[in-house]
């Protein structure tokens, strides 16, 4: 941690509980429920709604915004510092943005406050895992929409621009989920322009069979999403007994089941497939998660089998987050679970040399004759 907590100008203070350091932004703001800030030194802040005030007594206002931009960031080096200078720069009087960062890099610490600025919040967290520090963030957001950004990919300025107009003329819809446009995904190979079709439908079962038809990456991960349903299926995710690679594809699953995405007619990401565009660094990295959750790398085997059936049962039984008919959930059931099991079926799965190999194939095929029954 730092040897002094600032939020403007600030007192040290110590002898406090938390696992954080806050820069607020240029105006004195102090986003979130009461902070406060530990190690050697840090500071107190005191925070009361609707007037909030700092441990030193400043009056701060409080302010509505349209939309919530947070990074949650682990990376540091130039790359990770430019994309956290954009993403700061889209700050403004509809737009407050978070940066949290988890990376434990002191000198990014440092240079991470000179980014400080009205409408946009630095803070610095212990390192943590990943769905923590999104979690941590979310819970400071104040937007009513939420963008959540990766610190190696990047955004269009004109996009994000755009964004207040378009939550201004349709946010207040409840049947809107979120906002999306046109991605540009990166290779070595070079580069697409990915569109997923039918998001806008009123028809949930429309919606995801146009999400189901693009194989590539799960870019709609990165789309604008209401702060509320965010909120909701995030406590879900975290009820859950452990957490795998394929569940960025069930959160997508969940947010369409709950409402139609917005086309912004702009390109709106870029995306970046770095270590998921290789099958063996992909799939390395799918592994990871399966050995953070005490399971055997053989599991890897039935990926897209687990995805398809825990998605399935989520849309036949779950009654927290849409309210449709037994019949269109048995459709749309069907529809991911049969899109998920080609995947299984077609897809190599390696085991990175598990002494379980023989048992995972075995149940592979299994798998597969059962459900061709």
């Amino acid at each position: 941690m730092n040897d002094r907590a600032l939020c403007g100008n600030g007192v040290p203070w110590g002898a406090a509980e938390s696992a954080s350091t806050i820069f607020a932004t240029a105006d004195g703001h102090c986003p979130g429920p009461p902070i406060v800030h530990s190690d050697t030194v840090a500071l107190l802040l005191y925070c009361e709604s609707p007037i909030k005030k700092t441990w030193s007594g400043w009056p701060l206002v409080v302010r509505s915004v349209q939309l919530s931009i947070l990074l949650p960031t682990n990376r540091h080096g130039p790359l990770a510092l430019s994309r956290i200078a954009q993403v700061c720069s889209w700050a403004g009087p509809s737009i407050e943005v978070i940066v949290r960062d988890n990376s434990g890099n002191a000198e990014k610490r440092m240079l991470l406050g000179h980014f400080r600025r009205e409408q946009c919040n630095i803070v610095i967290a212990d390192p943590c895992e990943p769905l923590e520090n999104y979690s941590e963030i979310l819970r400071l957001a104040r937007g009513e929409f939420i963008f959540c950004v990766s610190d190696d990919d990047f955004c269009f300025d004109r996009a994000i621009a755009a964004l207040p107009g378009v939550i201004d003329q349709f946010g207040k819809d409840p049947t809107v989920a979120g906002v999306t446009g046109a991605y540009a995904l990166e290779t070595p190979q070079g580069t697409s322009i990915v569109n997923y079709k039918s998001l806008d439908s009123d028809d949930p079962a429309v919606r995801i069979a146009g999400y189901l038809t693009y194989q590539g990456p799960n870019m709609l991960f990165y789309s604008v999403l209401r702060r509320s349903l965010a909120e909701r299926v995030l406590v879900f995710m975290k009820a859950m007994p452990v957490y795998l690679s394929f569940h960025d594809q069930i959160l997508c699953l969940l947010y369409l089941l709950n409402g139609k995405f917005i086309r912004l007619q702009r390109l709106f990401y870029g995306y970046d497939a770095g270590v998921w565009e290789a099958t063996e660094t992909a799939q390395k990295r799918d592994v990871d998660f399966y050995r953070a959750a005490g399971l055997d790398p053989a599991i890897n085997k039935l990926h897209w089998f687990l995805c398809g059936f825990e998605g399935a049962v989520l849309v036949r039984n779950s009654v927290e987050f849409f309210d449709h008919s037994l019949a269109q959930r048995q459709v749309i059931a069907d529809r991911w679970f049969s899109m998920m099991f080609m995947r299984f079926k077609s897809q190599a799965r390696l085991t990175f040399d598990s002494r379980f190999a023989d048992e995972a194939d075995n149940s592979r095929k299994c798998s597969s004759d059962v459900c061709n029954c």
